[in-house]
């Protein structure tokens, strides 16, 4: 309203008046402002005291727990160590023992060799001898039919002689010499039959020794051929076995060369244990700092609550001054903050919404007198009519409306996660009605501003 009067003095009081109200929403708009971020910075700030507080348990948890496996492994580093360098003792001893047992298979490769020359030359010494023995066989028996030979001779001499003494003693006297003769001849005979009675005796002992002879070379080759099988199959289990003990050999210097490179590796791995606990230390000692620096932040939420408190009473303070004539805000700052706190408003549901998709809980203002409508709300009382009735109703309806927030936090910690969607969509319903009414509010107030009209007043 135009107000120029011609007193010069009352006009300069007028238009500091006029200045002083513009001045006044100034101030009521940056002190709401400023009580709204606020606020948000005291949620914020006990959100994120709570989250560190609750990590900087977790990490400590977590670094004494791998303080205690690093201890342990530690621990089991050296026995595993220990044992180790007494493997690779063995494995030495091992490795020691396997070349003197292949230095031992070679000695008796060259014995079984020399053993099986041995026996190859008595075999065929043993074969001649057989051979020797069935000529010697066939000689005795060429001697046993000439010794028959001779006894049948001396027998037929010995007839003869009988018969030539029975002739001359039928000649008498002139036969008397050839019966002499014949009488010598006759002795002869039985002489030279004894004899080769005799010779047949020592020839039939000979040809009988000479059986066994022959018999027992027989049983000898067959055994020295046996004995010559057994050397072959020995011999050839012996390269076997020289082989076997080469790959063990090999094998055993494998392991030695694995063994050195598990070695190494425990090594590394007790360096890194060290490390690890060294590094577990400094992180304890962060987690301390972090610990005192979290109780740093949480001791300012104290003073920023104050603050807040401060400025939602400042602004309580300017809403009944809001009510004077010379105080009274212009309807364009009650329509900026309707407008803002529509803007507020449907950011708070995006962020129930990704709550209840997600699980995952994010920062949410529950308490309806500290949003963005709270604090304008509870500080400011229209008087206008037309405005107070939708006014009051707005109360239950951002009661009701924050409480849901508050419902879908307590489902989500207490992992009622079926029950985010139904809660959400409950929540958007009454977001539609609350957008609603603030909606029919700013049509409202606009129309009385054209009319000149002040909510803060009555018509």
């Amino acid at each position: 309203m135009q107000y120029k009067p011609t007193n010069r003095e009352l006009n300069n009081i007028h238009q500091r008046l006029m200045n002083g109200r513009k001045e006044f929403e100034q101030v009521v708009t940056k002190t709401m402002d400023a009580v709204i971020l606020m606020s948000s910075m005291d949620l914020t700030l006990e959100e994120n005291v709570a989250t560190v507080e609750k990590i900087n348990t977790s990490i400590s948890t977590a670094v004494d727990t791998i303080t205690k496996s690093v201890e342990l492994t530690s621990n089991i580093t050296s026995e595993v160590s220990k044992a180790h360098e007494n493997l690779t003792t063995a494995i030495i001893d091992v490795s020691n023992e396997s070349a003197k047992i292949i230095d031992e298979i070679h000695n008796c490769e060259k014995e079984l060799t020399s053993i099986s020359e041995l026996s190859t030359s008595a075999i065929s010494n043993a074969r001649e001898m057989k051979t020797d023995m069935h000529g010697l066989l066939n000689v005795i028996q060429y001697m046993n039919e000439a010794v028959e030979s001779i006894r049948s001779i001396s027998t037929q001499t010995n007839l003869l002689a009988l018969n030539a003494s029975i002739e001359a003693s039928h000649a008498g006297e002139a036969g008397r010499g050839f019966t002499v003769v014949a009488e010598e001849i006759r002795k002869l005979a039985d002489k030279t039959k004894s004899l080769t009675g005799s010779l047949g005796d020592f020839l039939t002992n000979i040809k009988e020794a000479s059986q066994k002879s022959s018999d027992s070379v027989d049983i000898t080759v067959d055994e020295l051929e046996h004995i010559n099988d057994n050397i072959q199959n020995v011999w050839k289990i012996t390269g076997d076995n020289h082989t076997s003990m080469s790959n063990i050999a090999d094998s055993v210097s494998s392991l030695a060369a694995v063994s050195e490179e598990i070695s190494s590796s425990i090594s590394e791995l007790d360096h890194q244990m060290h490390n690890v606990n060294k590094q577990c230390q400094n992180l304890k000692e962060n987690t301390n700092s972090l610990a005192i620096s979290s109780q740093s932040i949480s001791e300012l939420v104290e003073p920023s609550k104050k603050i807040e408190k401060y400025l939602d009473e400042s602004t309580k303070i300017m809403g009944v001054m809001a009510q004077d004539a010379f105080y009274m805000l212009d309807n364009q700052i009650i329509l900026n903050r309707l407008n803002n706190a529509i803007n507020v408003h449907q950011n708070w549901l995006n962020t129930l919404k990704e709550i209840a998709q997600t699980g995952k809980l994010k920062v949410l203002q529950t308490d309806y007198t500290k949003c963005g409508l709270g604090h304008f709300y509870y500080a400011f009382k229209p008087l206008n009519p037309e405005v107070i009735e939708i006014w009051k109703g707005l109360e239950n309806k951002h009661k009701t409306f924050h409480l849901y927030g508050t419902e879908i936090i307590s489902a989500v910690r207490s992992g009622h996660t079926k029950e985010l969607q139904q809660i959400y969509e409950k929540a958007e319903v009454c977001s539609e009605e609350l957008i609603s009414d603030f909606r029919l509010l700013i049509q409202i107030i606009e129309s009385l501003t054209e009319k000149h009209i002040c909510i803060f007043e009555y018509e």
